[in-house]
């Protein structure tokens, strides 16, 4: 995950890797929930989070209850864009190669 100001300047970056994840959403959906976590803590600013999994962000953004096996770390997800008047948007890989270099770091 990469925080960045307004400016697009770094405040900072992270990667840690994840152990309990069964698959691609699931890491996708992890990596989102503990990155606007670290986001929340650095900042008091809204947080507008970024992910090229298209996949995850329509589960973040959608309206209907969610009843996969991620139901749970989606709605922290959206409880915590809420509290903080953030949003999320889908972006793509090529113009995400930091936080993509990143999660590839992330892996063992």
């Amino acid at each position: 995950m990469i925080l960045r100001d307004n400016r697009g300047r770094i405040i900072f970056s992270s990667c840690r890797y994840l152990f309990t994840c069964d698959d691609v959403l699931e890491t996708e959906i992890m990596g989102i929930r503990k990155g606007l976590l670290l986001a929340l803590q650095w900042s008091n600013l809204p947080i507008d989070v970024e992910s090229d999994s298209l996949q995850a962000v329509n589960m973040v953004q959608s309206a209907e209850t969610n009843r996969s096996k991620y139901a749970f770390m989606i709605k922290e997800i959206k409880n915590l864009l809420i509290e903080r008047n953030s949003c999320i948007t889908h972006i793509v890989r090529s113009k995400n190669n930091a936080s993509h270099f990143l999660a590839n770091f992330g892996r063992p």
